[in-house]
């Protein structure tokens, strides 16, 4: 009977806490490198949304600037001009781009009164958020010639030709990815003395 209780394998308590802590350090391991996969995912995922919210921004300005029938006021971190939606409409609307904020908005103002007498009452303005996050809220627009050469503020608007737009995005302040910046060029083409 001995010869045979001899014969039986069996794990000893050493070996079963080896174990344990080798199975332990293993899940610590590979749950340290998930977390770390999932958190650079997340940061990649927010950098390729911020963008493409940038981009449909840009897109968003170009398509509205490059028609401004009139500039209103141009400076660094404003821009105010009339542009026909349709050709339909009277009188044009008052497009404005700006920042509020952090925020990056256009404003719209439908023509209100009778010609000669119109007017764009900034109550009758409707906002929409373009984007969030932008970081440098201070120097978004800049103006250019015809010969593409920058003009200083204030801008005599009779020799403005091209706006830049360039916008600095960061979601998670000082923390990675680094921030985003988007930048585009706009011709007027409805400003051209060449045609």
């Amino acid at each position: 009977m001995n010869k045979f209780r001899q014969n039986k394998k069996a794990f000893s308590l050493i070996e079963m806490v080896v174990v344990v802590a080798l199975v332990s350090m293993i899940t610590v391991v590979v749950t340290a490198f998930l977390s770390e996969s999932i958190k650079t995912y997340r940061l990649k995922r927010q950098s390729v949304e911020l963008e493409g919210k940038a981009a449909q921004a840009m897109r968003e300005f170009e398509i509205t600037t490059r028609a401004a029938d009139k500039i209103i006021k141009a400076n660094d971190n404003e821009l105010i001009f009339l542009r026909y939606f349709d050709l339909t409409s009277v009188f044009p609307t008052q497009v404005r781009y700006f920042i509020d904020g952090n925020k990056f908005k256009m404003g719209l103002t439908q023509p209100s009164g009778t010609d000669p007498n119109i007017v764009y009452p900034p109550e009758n303005e409707t906002i929409e958020l373009l984007i969030n996050d932008v970081v440098n809220a201070d120097l978004l627009f800049k103006y250019f010639d015809g010969s593409n050469a920058e003009l200083s503020l204030p801008i005599n608007v009779t020799n403005l030709k091209m706006i830049s737009l360039s916008i600095s995005l960061d979601k998670n302040g000082d923390l990675p990815p680094a921030s985003i910046v988007e930048t585009t060029k706009v011709s007027l083409r409805n400003m051209k003395d060449n045609l």
